[in-house]
C-alpha cells in the first residue's frame, strides 16, 4: 500500500507567499509602484506588482522612468494604434473636402488665436513702454527731460507672436516628433520635407530614448539626434499611450522636463507642443481612460507651457471634432487615428498656425 504524500508544508508555502506578495503589492502600490496604480485603491494591487516587475522594477531596485521602461499603459492595447493598414488608409494624395486653412473650430473660435496665446495680436510685439510721448520723455517721470536714458534701461515687455499662415516650405527645417498618430502623417501626408521621429508606442517618458531618427543610413535616439542635427521647429505630438498611466501631475512633470530638455538640445527653435487628439465619441463615452475628458484634462495643461514667444500651443482638434466635440467619427478607422486621406489636415492646421519671427 501507498503512503500518502503529506502536502500540508508545500500548502502553508504557497499561502504564505501570497500573503507576502499581496503584502508587498500593497505598499508598492502606493510607493515605488504609485505611476503603475492608475486606478487608486479600486485597482488589485497585485496587478501593480506584476506591471511594476514586467518593466524591469522590483521592491528592492525600482526601474528608472527614463530608460524606455516605463509602464505605460498604451493606447495600442486598447485599439489597434500602430501602423495604419494600406486597405484602410485611403489614398494618401487626397485633398480633405472642407479642410481649409482658417481653422474655424464648432464653437466658433477663429484659428488666429489658440488657447495658449489668449491676448496675443499681431501689432503685439511693440516693445513702446507705456505712456511714453512722442518726444521720447516719459509719462509720471516729472522733470526727466527729453532725450534721456530713462526709457534705454527700462525692461522690455517680451514679444508676443501672432499666428500666421504659411506654406510648405516653412517646414524645410521642421522636425515632427510623436506616436502613431505621427507616423500617420510620415506615412499618408505626402509631404516629405519635414523631418519626423516618430514611433507607434512613444512616450513622454522613453522619448529621448527612442531608436526612431533616421540619419544619413544610421538609426539613433532622439536625444543622439537632436546633438547631431538643428532644426528651426520642432512640433512635439505625444500623450496618447500615456493616459493609462499615472496622474496628469506626473505627466505633466514629465512633460515639462521634456519640453525643457528640448529647449536645451534645440535653443534656437520655435517649440509646438500640440494638444492630445481625441477619440471618437464611442470610444470615449466606453472607455474609463482613453476618453477625451481625460484628454482634455490634460490638454489644459499643456496649454499653459505657452509663453507666446518661444513656446506655442496648437490644438488639432479645432480641425478633427465634429459638431458634438468628439473626435468625427468620419475621419478615423479605429477611433483614435486618421483615415490616411485625412492625415493631411495636421499639415493644414500646422500652415494656418505658424510663428514666424
Amino acid at each position: 500500500m501507498k503512503k500518502r504524500k503529506n502536502t500540508t508544508p508545500l500548502l502553508s508555502a504557497l499561502a504564505a507567499s501570497m500573503l507576502c506578495a499581496s503584502l508587498v503589492s500593497t505598499v508598492s502600490a502606493h510607493g515605488i509602484y504609485e505611476k503603475y496604480n492608475a486606478g487608486g485603491w479600486s485597482q488589485p494591487s497585485i496587478s501593480v506588482l506584476m506591471q511594476g516587475l514586467a518593466h524591469g522594477g522590483s521592491p528592492w531596485k525600482p526601474a528608472d522612468k527614463t530608460t524606455g521602461k516605463d509602464g505605460t499603459l498604451l493606447a495600442d492595447s486598447q485599439t489597434s494604434t500602430g501602423m495604419l493598414p494600406d486597405a484602410l488608409a485611403g489614398q494618401s494624395d487626397q485633398t480633405v473636402a472642407g479642410s481649409s486653412l482658417d481653422g474655424q473650430n464648432d464653437s466658433g473660435t477663429p484659428g488666429g488665436s489658440s488657447t495658449g496665446q489668449q491676448g496675443a495680436s499681431a501689432d503685439s510685439s511693440s516693445t513702446e513702454p507705456q505712456g511714453a510721448s512722442a518726444d521720447g520723455s516719459a509719462s509720471g517721470q516729472p522733470g526727466t527731460p527729453a532725450g534721456s536714458d530713462v526709457l534705454a534701461n527700462s525692461p522690455e515687455e517680451p514679444k508676443q507672436h501672432a499666428f500666421t499662415e504659411v506654406t510648405q516650405e516653412y517646414f524645410d527645417d521642421a522636425l515632427f516628433i510623436g506616436d502613431s498618430r505621427v507616423t500617420g502623417v510620415q506615412l499618408y501626408s505626402g509631404w516629405d520635407n519635414l523631418t519626423y521621429y516618430a514611433e507607434g508606442g512613444m512616450t513622454i517618458y522613453s522619448m529621448f530614448q527612442c531608436k526612431a531618427a533616421k540619419e544619413n543610413g544610421r538609426t539613433l535616439t532622439i536625444e543622439e539626434a537632436l546633438q547631431e542635427r538643428s532644426f528651426g521647429k520642432i512640433y512635439l505630438e505625444i500623450g496618447i499611450n500615456e493616459m493609462g498611466t499615472g496622474t496628469v501631475d506626473s505627466f505633466m512633470a514629465a512633460y515639462e522636463e521634456a519640453v525643457s530638455h528640448l529647449r536645451e538640445l534645440q535653443p534656437d527653435a520655435i517649440i509646438y507642443v500640440c494638444g492630445i487628439m481625441y477619440v471618437k465619441q464611442s470610444k470615449s463615452e466606453s472607455d474609463p481612460i482613453f476618453n477625451n475628458p481625460n484628454i482634455q484634462a490634460r490638454n489644459d495643461r499643456i496649454a499653459q507651457l505657452a509663453d507666446g514667444e518661444n513656446i506655442f500651443y496648437l490644438d488639432i482638434n479645432e480641425a478633427v471634432t465634429d459638431e458634438t466635440g468628439n473626435l468625427n467619427p468620419d475621419y478615423t478607422w479605429d477611433e483614435v487615428h486618421l483615415l490616411g486621406k485625412y492625415d493631411m489636415m495636421w499639415l493644414e492646421y500646422f500652415c494656418s498656425h505658424a510663428i514666424i519671427k
